[in-house]
C-alpha cells in the first residue's frame, strides 16, 4: 500500500528520546503491549545517541523512528514527535517511563463518554510512592484560574488527547530558556483552553525517578535563574489564559497570583523558599 493511503491508526504514542538506552526497550514495549492495538508509536530519537535497543523496533509495523541528528533539546523534540502523529487520540511518552496495558483503553473511555474531555490521563506511581493526579473540569474560564491557582506537577504531559488539526498551533510546547523550566506545567494551561482534563483514579502509569529526569536539573538552578524562569512560565501562562477568556482583568490576577509561588497549591518548596519570585527577567 501506498503510505499516504494507509488507513490512520486510532492512537499515536509520540516518544522524545534522548539517551535512552538504559530504558527504551521497556518503554516501547509497554506501549505496544496496551489492550489497544490500533496504535503508532512514534519515537525521535535526539542528538543521534547509539540506540541499540532500538534496532528490534525498527522493522515493527507499529513502531517509526525518526533520528535527530543534531541535538534539539527535550521540548523542540517532543515537538516534532507530535507533529508526526496521525492517530485521532495522540500522547506523549517519556522514553523513560511505562504504561500499565489498559491504560490507552481507560484513557480512551473517558474522552469517548464525554465530548467536553480534551486530555486523560491516570494517577502515576512511582518509586517511593503515588502521584494523585489533578483534574481540571469546568468553563474555560473555571479551568484557566484551577492551573493558575494550583498546578504545578505536570500531570497531564502524559495525557491522551484529542487529536483536532485546529487545535495544534496551541498545543506546541512552548520553550522557556534556558531551561524549558517548567514546559510541562504550561502544557496543562494549554491542554485546558482546549477542553476539561480527566483521570482514571487509579495508577495505570509508571514513573523512573532518576538523576537524569529532566525536572532534577531545575532544582540545581541559581536561585536568579530560578526566578526568572519562574517569571516568564507566569507571563505564558498569562498570554494562554488571555487568548482562551479574552478577560485581561482576571488573567492579571491569577498572574499577579501565580508571580508568588507561596499561593500556588504545588509548588514545591525550593520554589517557596525563594518567594516573591516576580522579579524583572
Amino acid at each position: 500500500m501506498i503510505p499516504f493511503l494507509k488507513p490512520r491508526p486510532l492512537v499515536s504514542v509520540c516518544i522524545p528520546a534522548y539517551r535512552s538506552q538504559d530504558f527504551i526497550r521497556e518503554t516501547v514495549q509497554s506501549a505496544l503491549d496496551q489492550t489497544v492495538s490500533d496504535i503508532e508509536i512514534i519515537i525521535s530519537n535526539d542528538g543521534g545517541h547509539p540506540t541499540p535497543d532500538l534496532r528490534p523496533f525498527r522493522s515493527h509495523p507499529n513502531v517509526r523512528i525518526y533520528e535527530q541528528r543534531r541535538r534539539q533539546g527535550w521540548v523542540r523534540n517532543s515537538n516534532l514527535a507530535l507533529s508526526k502523529a496521525r492517530g485521532a487520540f495522540f500522547m506523549i511518552l517519556p522514553h523513560d517511563d511505562l504504561l500499565r496495558p489498559t491504560y490507552l483503553e481507560e484513557c480512551l473511555r473517558i474522552l469517548e463518554e464525554d465530548d467536553a474531555v480534551f486530555g486523560a490521563y491516570s494517577d502515576i506511581g512511582r518509586d517511593g510512592g503515588l502521584m494523585i493526579a489533578s483534574e481540571v473540569p469546568g468553563t474555560v474560564e473555571a479551568r484557566m484560574i484551577h492551573v493558575m491557582q494550583n498546578l504545578y506537577n505536570g500531570y497531564s504531559y502524559r495525557a491522551l488527547m484529542r487529536r483536532r488539526p485546529r487545535d495544534w498551533a496551541g498545543l506546541r510546547l512552548t520553550p522557556n530558556p534556558p531551561s524549558d523550566f517548567c514546559v510541562d506545567t504550561t502544557w496543562i494551561l494549554q491542554q485546558a483552553a482546549l477542553g476539561e482534563l480527566r483521570k482514571v483514579p487509579r495508577p495505570l502509569y509508571w514513573k523512573r525517578i532518576h538523576d537524569r529526569n529532566t525536572h532534577t536539573q531545575w532544582r540545581t538552578l541559581p536561585g536568579h535563574m530560578l526566578a526568572a524562569a519562574w517569571r516568564r512560565q507566569c507571563l505564558q501562562m498569562g498570554k494562554i489564559a488571555l487568548r482562551a477568556t479574552g478577560d485581561a482583568e482576571l488573567v492579571a490576577e491569577l498572574v499577579a497570583h501565580r508571580l508568588d509561588p507561596r499561593n500556588v497549591a504545588e509548588a514545591p518548596a525550593h520554589l517557596k523558599a525563594l518567594a516573591p519570585l516576580g522579579c524583572p527577567a
